[in-house]
């Protein structure tokens, strides 16, 4: 028997793989992994450039290892995004790579939102200040000061999602109208 989990990890792998067929050469689908707490996908995002820190420096990164991890009461809890390599971000933990993509989420929330977020992130379009999303405080120091070299946000082509990849979504959809906030 099947539940309610299950249901929706089979929805969003397939809805991986197509986002994946949507953008070749910017997405590839890696694995997927069973786990304890849940399972993970990994993946490898291209064309999505991010700064990384390297003494004494920055330099642009455009090619990121991703993994969502879909914990064990998913869609009540959101989807998880950790990249291989952290990268220099308020909003990305420095040492095991953590992306804080919700501010809000919606158990309607797929891995076409989280993939979007995912790039709006690293890429400096989304930054969120507050205290409880913050894991880099030097790079929200570095992000506010107007003598920064580098413009933001990075620009980056936007992931497409697939064709009527609706129709064959059977959960809660997001209403009309309705907009996400980041982290």
């Amino acid at each position: 028997m099947s539940t309610q989990y299950d249901r929706r990890i089979e929805q969003e792998w397939r809805l991986l793989q197509q986002l994946a067929e949507a953008n070749p050469g910017q997405l590839k689908v890696k694995d997927r992994i069973h786990l304890a707490t849940g399972q993970s996908f990994r993946w490898t995002l291209r064309h999505s450039p991010a700064l990384v820190k390297r003494e004494p420096e920055l330099s642009v990164q455009d090619c990121h290892d991703v993994t969502f991890h879909f914990p064990r009461f998913f869609p009540s809890v959101p989807i998880e995004a950790s990249l291989a390599q952290a990268v220099f971000h308020p909003n990305v933990h420095p040492e095991n790579g953590f992306v804080c993509l919700w501010d809000g989420f919606s158990p309607g929330d797929t891995v076409l939102e989280a993939a979007g977020q995912l790039q709006r992130v690293i890429g400096w379009q989304l930054v969120n200040e507050r205290a409880d999303h913050l894991m880099q405080p030097q790079a929200l120091a570095w992000y506010r000061n107007p003598e920064r070299s580098m413009r933001l946000p990075l620009a980056f082509q936007s992931l497409q999602k697939p064709e009527g990849f609706e129709l064959a979504r059977t959960y809660g959809q997001r209403p009309e109208g309705s907009r996400k906030r980041l982290s």
